[in-house]
């Protein structure tokens, strides 16, 4: 059984974990695999034909939780507690539903404060009680709902009135940003943030007629104000602005990035030590190799001889992709062409095919994509199935199945 400590209008949190409104969803996937001990049974759902006009949930089927996010910012929205029989609940110190001991709208109260009435929508017999941030949803027995509600005029639904016999059970609750009425959509909170780059926007520069490079703008902590004798240890988040072109070295990069969530060599290349003094004679050619920025969304790979800038891959993180959680969202907005085209995370198929098969059959300009599970296993199946591979002058991108772009390798 978990414990859970709500904070409106912010997360819900324990010693484990913490889903905070404004999360990206690959940050939260994360925190999920790294909890397997003790969050079990977690689903994804998410409209395959179209991944960008509803929310993508992941929900907790043991614990009775559901996160809600917003399917072009993949940033957590809502969070939900929809089954109440397997996890406490907490606010500051005084726990108001547990398992055996399900909270009711008397204990919300006393927890809360109310400081006006609540809400019964007759139609799904439910009395809402909020707060700005937090709402609550109570089951209300039928005698109950019909007898002691006093409807208001002109809204539907009627004051909060009952028996201390009876007090509605509690149902569901809800944490969102801004008001029940008009929630807003979160930004990333310092706390997700955490020292690590998080995106704002990746465009593209060009000198003349050919790609240059990429424009990053994202999101930073740096040290507050230092005062003459009390440093001020707190972070501020600013946003910053950097431009990594062709060619630029590794020390660059950098310099201007930071240092990478991972480094990804092309080949077995790290594993030559092992071979001993037979590891020169064994070696072959130079692999390229990856600076991952897994909270860019974005891959600088090098040139392992000149160790500079030789190409770079933008990720869409869409679900239903191999990659999808790894890599949080890019947004990215490229510009290329003698006559200018700008690809997008939201553009479709039938917006740009006909730049990269113009002048040739479209079955002999595309490339069909498999990836398996484990590498030298046949049999290890992607369950997301193929991607296909569209070409031109400096810019390869590759379309999943309902049209939209899954990356872009620009080089």
């Amino acid at each position: 059984m978990l414990e859970f400590e709500v904070v409106p209008e912010c997360c819900l949190r324990n010693e484990q974990v913490e889903f905070a409104l404004g999360m990206p969803i690959n940050q939260v996937i994360t925190m999920l695999q790294n909890s397997s001990r003790t969050i079990h049974n977690v689903e994804l759902a998410y409209s395959d034909k179209d991944p960008l006009s509803r929310d993508v949930t992941i929900r907790l089927v043991k614990d009775g939780i559901r996160l809600y996010f917003e399917p072009n910012s993949q940033l957590l929205r809502l969070i939900e507690v929809y089954d109440l029989s397997n996890i406490s609940l907490r606010y500051c110190s005084t726990v108001f539903s547990k398992p055996g001991d399900e909270g009711d709208v008397s204990k919300v109260e006393a927890c809360f404060g109310a400081t006006h009435p609540g809400a019964y929508d007759k139609k799904q017999r439910l009395y809402e009680l909020s707060w700005r941030g937090l709402s609550f949803s109570f089951t209300a027995h039928k005698e109950t709902s019909t007898l002691q509600t006093s409807y208001v005029q002109g809204t539907g639904l009627g004051s909060l009135q009952f028996t201390n016999a009876t007090p509605p059970l509690l149902a569901k609750m809800t944490i969102f940003k801004g008001s029940l009425a008009s929630p807003k959509l979160p930004s990333t909170p310092s706390s997700a943030i955490c020292g690590m780059c998080c995106p704002v926007s990746v465009r593209s520069t060009s000198d003349g007629r050919r790609l240059s490079g990429l424009t990053f703008s994202f999101l930073a902590q740096v040290p507050g104000p230092t005062v003459s004798r009390a440093p001020d240890l707190s972070m501020k988040q600013v946003e910053l602005e950097r431009i990594v072109s062709f060619g630029d070295t590794t020390e660059f990069v950098l310099s201007a990035l930071g240092a990478p969530s991972k480094v990804y060599y092309a080949s077995a290349e790290p594993m030559l030590i092992k071979k001993g003094a037979d590891s020169e004679r064994l070696r072959g050619p130079q692999p390229h190799f990856f600076f991952n920025y897994f909270t860019l969304g974005v891959d600088v790979c090098f040139d392992s001889t000149t160790n500079r800038v030789s190409k770079f891959v933008l990720h869409s993180n869409l679900p239903g992709h191999y990659d999808f959680g790894i890599y949080a969202r890019c947004n990215f907005s490229i510009t290329f062409g003698d006559e200018p085209l700008t690809l997008t995370p939201t553009s479709k198929r039938e917006s740009f095919i006909d730049r990269f098969t113009e002048g040739t059959d479209m079955a002999t300009q595309q490339v069909v994509l498999s990836r398996n599970e484990k590498k030298n296993r046949s049999d290890a199946e992607n369950p997301f199935g193929s991607t296909v591979c569209y070409g031109t002058n400096q810019v390869i991108v590759e379309v999943m199945s309902n049209g939209l772009i899954a990356s872009l390798t620009l080089f």
